[in-house]
């Protein structure tokens, strides 16, 4: 059991992109997703439009909001193929479907193995994936050290347990990185990307998912839109603003950029807009237990991607290419 820790004191900071002390504020709200006391802020840069938490939580305080049942680690001991149903499917459909995508982008020398690091593998879904493509040499790299030593075993590839920076990876070493929602989670994303452009071969893909903050989901949910899961995402971005951290960082050269994730997302959202009124908490959790079944995402999976397609999902997925030097 993790001990107790105290409620820390949020600090202020500038804009995360650009620098700028000017800010209006854009949304404020709480901790719907874990309910942990205390009002947060969302705020919009005045210069580059980047909207980032201001107060926000320090890094030396941020494990308070991340209490021993948060997380993806749900997987951790069983693995990809153990998830059951349509649900199973779908998680293994788009794991491959990005697996693909990847492994079309990032052409290797014949007799060549490509290299890939997964930063914020959690249980190591997509990595189990990644290792039915052949010629792929796989890694993570997870904070969580629990979930970074059951991962490493169950899937017998290393694991670096603790942040990237102190992994100290060789320049140039990685053909490929990927980032599943883990970016918006970062105090300093801008120097987390160098470093990620760093230990990337000149031309490798990075390939990044995000919540977006612009999508017909954030903007129907209002301060429930689970993608800003206050305090725990230090920032919110939208196609442009992720568009100009990426090509600040030495990577500019799209692949492809499409929408997901957009019914799970409306259906958690609407749990904490219930969660948070007078209604009844036994009826809220049957209706999202209703709204989960296998036959109602069935119905809605062609409608969600289609409205994902013309007005933005809820999650971008955006793999880029790094310069060539």
């Amino acid at each position: 059991m993790k001990p107790s820790i105290p409620e820390p004191q949020l600090e202020k900071t500038t804009c995360l992109l650009c620098g700028s002390m000017h800010s209006t504020l854009y949304q404020e709200g709480a901790d719907y997703f874990m309910r942990l006391p205390g009002t947060f802020y969302l705020v919009r840069c005045a210069s580059c439009r980047l909207l980032y938490q201001n107060p926000r939580p320090p890094l030396d305080g941020i494990d308070h909001y991340y209490p021993d049942h948060y997380g993806s680690y749900s997987s951790t001991h069983v693995g990809l193929y153990a998830h059951p149903g349509l649900a199973g499917w779908l998680i293994r459909r788009a794991q491959h479907h990005r697996c693909r995508l990847l492994d079309q982008a990032v052409v290797a020398a014949p007799n060549q193995t490509r290299r890939l690091l997964d930063v914020g593998c959690a249980s190591g879904l997509f990595l189990e994936a990644m290792q039915h493509y052949s010629g792929w040499q796989v890694e993570g790299v997870e904070l969580n050290q629990q979930a970074a030593q059951i991962t490493s075993k169950r899937l017998g590839i290393p694991v670096f347990a603790g942040p990237l920076e102190a992994a100290r990876f060789p320049d140039a070493t990685f053909d490929a990185i990927t980032l599943w929602d883990v970016l918006e989670h970062l105090h300093d994303p801008m120097t987390s990307l160098r470093e990620l452009r760093r230990i990337l071969k000149p031309g490798g893909a990075l390939f990044v998912r995000v919540p977006n903050a612009a999508s017909y989901v954030a903007k129907g949910c209002g301060r429930y839109w689970s993608g800003y899961d206050l305090p725990r995402h230090m920032t919110a971005f939208t196609p442009r603003t992720l568009s100009h951290v990426l090509q600040q960082t030495g990577f500019d050269r799209l692949v492809c950029r499409y929408a997901s994730g957009s019914y799970i997302a409306a259906l958690h959202s609407l749990r904490f807009a219930l969660d948070n009124s007078t209604f009844n908490a036994e009826r809220a959790a049957l209706i999202h237990r209703l709204l989960l079944h296998p036959f109602v995402r069935a119905t809605v999976c062609l409608p969600t991607r289609l409205a994902d397609q013309v007005f933005g999902g809820s999650n971008m997925e955006v793999l880029v290419l790094a310069h060539e030097t």
